[in-house]
């Protein structure tokens, strides 16, 4: 009896000691398993880095936030669908399968942090928004370096598995299933509620006002420093004219012929005008194009100057963001083997621009 207990107790203290002993499935982290029709997809959440935007993945993942489309306790996620697959770029997904709203009823701000979290390969995963600060419950993966987005968008984690999956997807596939996985104890000790992540929805807001408030305060200097003599337009619209025009002002439905060099005010990313539809890229001298008055459309600002400017004119203009490019920005069209060109959102210009005939 004795042998046979000695026995008993060295196979149980074995199969103990063989489970502490096998290997943790993931390093310490936050995980998300992404089961799909075509297979798993396993995102490293970058929780410690992007705590905000992982709380509010992980609470709509797990029902623990409070949301338009589902009751507390749904996971959000589940059924839905990729409903964007551009090759190249991104797949994305996050629109609720509810009969209520599309959408969480609720916006967060971007958390960019760089240069740690870029869209620099494929695998990245970001948030997908309408303008800064306008995120919800859609995510994106990329499908290739994809970096200049880099500061426009949030990026909160990577794929870890899986990526062979991701290249399969097309559009109308469906995840099945959000699992989130925690190893570690800060990974496990991360567990957000609705209280949880207004919190840090409410500290955002407040540093996104911060940050608004000091970046007007340097375009306000930089502007009163460079060009002190800059009349005021409409709408904050100011100008300088640099060389007087001749005759009369264009009316609608004249045709002319218009250059522009530009640079981003604070930035100072630089950019001219291109032939074909006058739309702005990279170079150093711009190139002519035909402006109809009335119904070409750059940005409302250039827009303005441009009809009121005669022949020969040329005007230095400073267009703050709400006459540009407002909140949506400027994505030039993708050329090969180039860095594709972009305004970012709520960007101040500033422009050189000539109307030649």
């Amino acid at each position: 009896m004795k042998k046979r207990l000695a026995v008993y107790s060295a196979i149980v203290l074995a199969v103990i000691g063989l489970g502490r002993c096998a290997p943790q499935k993931y390093p310490e982290g936050l995980y998300a398993e992404v089961q799909t029709n075509k297979g798993l997809i396993v995102l490293q959440l970058e929780f410690e880095k992007t705590p905000m935007t992982a709380a509010n993945f992980v609470g709509l993942a797990e029902g623990t936030i409070a949301n338009a489309a589902f009751p507390e306790g749904v996971p959000y996620f589940n059924g839905t669908t990729w409903h964007r697959v551009a090759p190249g770029h991104v797949i994305q997904c996050g629109i609720p399968k509810s009969d209520k709203p599309k959408d969480p009823g609720y916006v967060f701000p971007n958390e960019i942090v760089l240069p740690d979290l870029s869209h620099g390969r494929a695998g990245m995963v970001n948030m997908a928004n309408d303008g800064p600060h306008t995120n919800a419950s859609q995510w994106c993966i990329t499908l290739g370096d994809r970096s200049y987005l880099d500061g426009d968008y949030t990026v909160f984690g990577h794929v870890v598995e899986g990526m062979d999956v991701v290249f399969k997807i097309v559009r109308g596939d469906e995840i099945q299933t959000v699992k989130i996985v925690r190893v570690g104890r800060a990974a496990k000790a991360f567990r957000p509620t609705t209280a949880s992540f207004q919190k840090m929805v409410e500290e955002a807001k407040a540093r996104v006002r911060e940050a608004d408030a000091r970046r007007k305060a340097e375009e306000d200097a930089l502007i009163l420093k460079n060009w002190p003599n800059a009349v005021a337009g409409e709408s904050e619209l100011k100008f300088i004219v640099l060389r007087e025009g001749k005759g009369k002002t264009p009316v609608a439905g004249e045709k002319t012929k218009v250059s522009y060099t530009g640079k981003c005010l604070l930035s100072g990313k630089a950019f001219v005008s291109t032939a074909a539809d006058g739309s702005p890229y990279w170079g150093d001298t711009g190139q002519p194009f035909v402006y109809e008055i009335g119904k070409t459309t750059i940005n409302p600002g250039l827009d303005a100057a441009l009809a009121a400017m005669k022949k020969g004119e040329k005007r230095l203009l400073i267009v703050p963001a709400e006459m540009g490019y407002k909140t949506n920005g400027f994505y030039a069209k993708e050329r090969p083997n180039e860095k594709r060109f972009v305004i970012s959102p709520n960007t101040l210009l500033v422009y050189e621009v000539e109307r030649l005939e």
